[in-house]
């Protein structure tokens, strides 16, 4: 630990960095100092500035606190220490045949739609299946599919049998993206003011109970209806902050009418 005299003191990059983590996950100074086997007074020095960490001492924070990658990147670039986490262009490379290798080996091997979000639903990889399915939802002239300009559309909304239970797990889903998500944040603004999930609270007061999944019950335009949800997943193994904030969704049918029905379709569209 470095100290610094206190004349010198002022809040550092880091202390702001630090204390905003802190608080976002609930702790006090006082809780973050026993995880970390310290004391409250060297965490107050440190978001002070009174402090500044050793590299070793900046390891034992980010696991302390179990870290994601972006908060470990923000963490060390406000240290001045070097940044052990190597922060790339989504158009590098490298990210483009970590996403290559995603869409190769795990996308192309699921029989339903699936999918590569970045945190404002661009969807950067996709399968066949997805394609098929939701190609005649995509706004006319869009180059990139956006899930969340898909979801939000009249006319998909219009599909779905079931909104009113469907739009509290769209809304709770949109919720914690808006989290990470400017965009999505301002798309959740707007659709509440519009009244878009006013049902959604009327259903909510009228549940007696709460399965443990929630079908979208889906009419396609000619055909039957289907029933699915999501699985939503992310590499285990991630070290770097693009590809940690990415999200992988598998699109899941619920019955065998459901299955029969999208592996039709995967095949005939």
């Amino acid at each position: 630990m470095t100290t610094i005299p206190l004349e010198g003191i002022a809040m550092t990059s880091f202390g702001h960095v630090l204390k905003d983590i802190r608080g976002a996950r609930g702790l006090s100074q006082a809780a973050l100092a026993l995880s970390l086997d310290s004391t409250q007074r060297h965490v107050s020095f440190l978001e002070t500035g009174r402090s500044l960490p050793t590299a070793s001492y900046l390891a034992r924070i980010c696991r302390a606190m179990d870290l994601n990658i972006a908060q470990r990147v923000n963490l060390y670039d406000a240290s001045g220490l070097a940044n052990p986490y190597v922060q790339r262009d989504m158009r590098s490379g490298e990210i483009r045949d970590a996403l290559d290798m995603i869409e190769k080996r795990v996308l192309r091997n699921w029989p339903f739609p699936a999918l590569v979000l970045d945190p404002d639903w661009n969807v950067l990889r996709q399968n066949e299946a997805f394609t098929r399915f939701f190609e005649p939802l995509v706004p006319r002239g869009n180059e990139q599919i956006n899930l969340l300009e898909v979801l939000m559309s009249d006319i998909f909304q219009t599909l779905i049998q079931n909104w009113d239970e469907a739009a509290g797990v769209l809304f709770f889903r949109l919720q914690r993206a808006a989290a990470n998500s400017p965009r999505i944040a301002r798309v959740l603004q707007t659709a509440q003011a519009q009244g878009r999930f006013s049902g959604m609270e009327q259903h909510l007061d009228g549940l007696t109970g709460i399965p443990v999944f929630l079908p979208i019950r889906l009419g396609l335009p000619g055909g039957p209806e289907i029933q699915i949800s999501s699985l939503l997943g992310k590499l285990a193994s991630t070290q770097d902050a693009l590809i940690d904030g990415l999200e992988i969704e598998f699109m899941v049918p619920l019955d065998e009418t459901s299955e029969q029905t999208m592996r039709a379709l995967a095949v005939t569209a």
